[in-house]
């Protein structure tokens, strides 16, 4: 196979992954019955039948915006791993847009705030965020109860997310 077909084939994975996990969260947060409560899956994607495994929790509260993005609004953390690979951590919120920036602001049990690094998505969506270092993040929120995640939503200034993430079970994970 050559690089260019190699390379095709890796985007084309990348976007049915993205697909799949957006229609996955979507679906397990609906349903989901207690916000703070960490939801498993392991899904099988792509031609090759990877095996992908997420923890995703939705905020506590819920914050409100603007129109047009008025009504329940609420913050998605997604820690993702594909079994041989790195893991992921995704932030994103129901509604809104991010405000293009690449920084948000943590606090892990009250703790003093910090700046992390934050990315984009490639396909440019403006409703979520990746944190630049999964690892690091993973290992400061491991053992944490509360996160508190604020970040600049456009037009509607800076929002604050309150996550409980006890009980995060990284083995499920496969990490």
């Amino acid at each position: 196979m050559s690089i260019r077909g190699y390379q095709q084939k890796l985007r084309l994975l990348h976007k049915v992954v993205m697909l799949v996990l957006l229609m996955v969260l979507a679906v397990q947060v609906a349903v989901a019955e207690v916000s703070g409560s960490w939801i498993y899956e392991k899904i099988t994607v792509g031609a090759d039948q990877q095996e992908l495994y997420t923890a995703t929790l939705q905020s506590r509260n819920s914050i409100h915006l603007l129109s047009p993005y008025d009504g329940l609004n609420r913050g998605l953390i997604m820690i993702r791993k594909v079994k041989s690979g790195e893991p992921e951590v995704l932030f994103a919120v129901d509604k809104g847009q991010f405000q293009i920036g690449k920084t948000i602001r943590v606090r892990i049990d009250g703790g003093n705030a910090q700046w992390i690094t934050v990315d984009k998505p490639n396909d440019r969506r403006s409703d979520l965020l990746f944190i630049a270092e999964p690892v690091a993040f993973i290992n400061q929120i491991k053992n944490a109860k509360k996160l508190n995640i604020a970040a600049q939503l456009s037009q509607n200034g800076e929002k604050i997310f309150d996550f409980n993430v006890d009980g995060l079970d990284l083995t499920t994970l496969g990490l």
